[in-house]
C-alpha cells in the first residue's frame, strides 16, 4: 500500500480473518473498488486489512501501527520545517525513531502551538498544494485554525467510516439520516492542477453525490426546538433509514422533545451514532428511550478527517482506538505517559495525513487506558472514563439551544470568523443576556464586532442580547479547564 508517497509492505502479514467475515462480494464490492479507485487509492484493501487487523494480537497491532510511524516520521524529518528544525536543533536522527516509545523525544502541541509558529511551518514542502484539503476546526476547544488534509488519504477516511459502520451490522448501501451542522462551501481546485487530478477529483465528487443520494438524506440545523423535533420526525418516517447519526446534544434534543409530545418512529431503527460530544448519562437515557436502538458512539477530530475510535456492543461505555489510524497516548501533565487507571491527557498521532503532519496532537480531552480486553474479541486497545471539553448548552427564551460545537461551526466554519479571533467564550449571563469575550487575532478590526453581532443574533434569534468584549486573555477556571461556554448556575440548561 502506497501511503504519503511510500510504499508500505506490510511485513507484518496479516492472517484469514479469526473474526467475523464481512461480505462485500458481487456488484457493491465493484463499486467499492471502483470508488477507492477514482479516489487514487486502493481503498477496499485499506477496508478489509482495518476489517482484519482489528483481530490480531497487540504485539502485531503494535508493529503495524510503528511501521506507518518510522515512515511518517522520516517524511516529517525531511520535508516539514518545524520538524526539520527540531531534529538538527536537539541532534535527532530520525531514522532511530521507530518506535512509539521513541516518540516522547518529540515535543506534544497544541492547537496554539499551531497557531503561534504559523501553517506554513507544518506543511510539507513535497506535498503539492493541489493535493492540500484546506479546512477549519468548529473552534470547540475555544482556538480555531486553518489545516490541511492529504487528499491521498480521502479513500482511508471513507474506508474507515465503513468499517466502523461494519461493527454494528450497517452495509456500505444502508440508508441512513445525518443530523448536522450546514457544511462550509468546498473550495475549488486549482487550474493549476495536472489535468488527470482534476478529471479524477470532478468523478470522485460525482460519485459522491450518485452514492450519497442512494443513501443518505442530510438534515441541516444549527439548534433544535420543537417544531423542528416534528420536522425531522417527519423526515425520518419518510426516508424510512437503517440508521441515524448526529451531534449527541441534538439527537439528545430531538429525543427530549418527542418523548414530551409521545411522537413515535413508526418503523424502528437498526442504530444511533452520537458524533462530535461527549455522551453523558442523560444524552444516553434520552436518547436510547426514544429511539430503542442500540447507541454507537464515535469519537475523532475535525483536523484527522477519520474517527479515531469507537465502542462496540460488548463494551458502550469504552472505546477500540483504531490502531491502524492513529497512536494514542495517555499523558499525565508532567508529560510521562499515566499509569494503568490514571487519568491523563488524550495525544493523538495520525498515521496518514503527510501534508501536514500532526504528531503527538494535544486533543484537549482526558481518558484513561483501558487495561482490560473486550468481551467482543477485538484487540485495538480501550479508552475508558473520556472526559470531553465543555458540554454544556445555551438555552435561549424562545427554546434554542446551542452547544459548543454547533457555536464554533457557525462562528468558524461557516462564517470565517477565525482570521480575526484568536481565543473565544459564550456567557450567557441570563436566558436573554450574553457576551462573547474575544481575543483579538492580527486581522481584528472595528467591522468585525459589527459582524460578530449581526452572526450571534442570526444562530440565537432576535430574543437575546449580545454584546461581543475584547480582552487580553480568557483566564482558566480553578479546574485548569477554559470551557467554551459559561452558563449562569441559575439558569437550567441542557445537560
Amino acid at each position: 500500500m502506497r501511503i504519503g508517497g511510500h510504499t508500505i509492505s506490510l511485513s507484518h502479514s496479516l492472517p484469514p480473518h479469526s473474526g467475523p467475515a464481512r461480505d462485500y462480494g458481487g456488484l457493491r464490492r465493484w463499486l467499492l473498488y471502483g470508488s477507492g479507485r477514482l479516489l487514487g487509492k486502493p481503498f477496499l484493501r485499506a477496508l478489509l486489512e482495518m476489517e482484519t487487523a482489528q483481530w490480531l494480537d497487540p504485539e502485531q497491532l503494535k508493529a503495524r501501527a510503528e511501521q506507518k510511524l518510522s515512515l511518517l516520521l522520516a517524511h516529517a524529518a525531511r520535508h516539514v520545517p518545524f520538524y526539520r528544525d527540531h531534529y538538527r536543533k536537539h541532534g535527532i536522527d530520525p531514522e532511530q525513531l521507530r518506535t512509539i516509545e521513541d516518540l516522547r523525544v518529540l515535543p506534544v502541541l497544541t492547537k496554539a502551538k499551531y497557531r503561534e509558529r504559523g501553517i506554513d511551518h507544518f506543511l510539507a514542502d513535497n506535498v503539492p498544494e493541489h493535493r492540500r484539503l484546506e479546512r477549519t476546526t468548529s473552534g470547540s476547544s475555544g482556538a480555531p485554525f486553518r489545516f490541511v488534509i492529504d487528499r491521498d488519504v480521502t479513500p482511508i477516511i471513507f474506508a474507515s467510516h465503513l468499517f466502523y459502520d461494519s461493527w454494528f451490522g450497517f452495509q456500505p448501501f444502508d440508508r441512513y439520516v445525518r443530523i448536522v451542522s450546514p457544511s462550509a462551501a468546498v473550495r475549488p481546485i486549482s487550474n493549476s492542477a495536472p489535468l488527470a487530478f482534476r478529471y479524477r477529483q470532478l468523478l470522485t465528487r460525482q460519485l459522491q453525490t450518485w452514492y450519497e443520494k442512494r443513501t443518505q438524506q442530510r438534515i441541516c440545523v444549527w439548534d433544535v426546538d420543537a417544531e423542528d423535533a416534528i420536522d425531522i420526525w417527519r423526515r425520518i418516517e419518510k426516508f424510512h433509514p437503517d440508521f441515524v447519526l448526529g451531534y449527541t446534544s441534538t439527537l439528545s434534543t430531538i429525543a427530549d422533545e418527542l418523548l414530551q409530545r409521545n411522537v413515535r418512529l413508526s418503523r424502528p431503527l437498526r442504530g444511533v451514532i452520537t458524533i462530535a460530544e461527549q455522551l453523558t448519562l442523560m444524552r444516553r437515557q434520552l436518547i436510547a428511550q426514544y429511539f430503542g436502538t442500540p447507541i454507537v458512539n464515535r469519537y475523532g477530530l475535525r483536523e484527522f478527517g477519520s474517527w479515531s475510535a469507537q465502542n462496540c456492543v460488548a463494551s458502550e461505555s469504552s472505546l477500540h482506538i483504531n490502531t491502524e489510524l492513529v497512536v494514542c497516548e495517555i499523558l499525565r501533565e508532567d508529560g510521562l505517559p499515566a499509569k494503568g487507571g490514571e487519568i491523563g491527557r488524550v495525544v493523538l498521532t495520525d498515521l496518514y495525513n503527510y501534508a501536514m503532519p500532526f504528531i503527538r496532537y494535544v486533543t484537549g480531552d482526558l481518558g484513561v487506558a483501558g487495561a482490560s480486553v473486550c468481551p467482543c474479541g477485538r484487540r485495538f486497545p480501550l479508552l475508558e472514563n473520556l472526559q470531553g471539553r465543555s458540554i454544556e448548552c445555551v438555552r435561549t427564551p424562545s427554546g434554542k439551544v446551542v452547544s459548543p460545537t454547533v457555536l464554533g461551526h457557525y462562528l468558524f466554519v461557516y462564517h470565517a470568523h477565525d482570521e480575526a479571533i484568536h481565543d473565544y467564550q459564550l456567557i450567557q449571563d441570563a436566558r436573554d443576556r450574553m457576551r462573547l469575550l474575544v481575543v483579538p487575532a492580527a486581522a481584528w478590526n472595528e467591522g468585525c464586532n459589527k459582524r460578530l453581532l449581526a452572526t450571534l443574533a442570526t444562530l440565537l434569534g432576535n430574543d437575546v442580547t449580545c454584546v461581543v468584549q475584547t480582552v487580553p486573555q480568557i483566564p482558566l477556571e480553578g479546574s485548569g479547564k477554559r470551557p467554551i461556554i459559561k452558563v449562569n448556575p441559575q439558569i437550567l440548561s441542557v445537560a
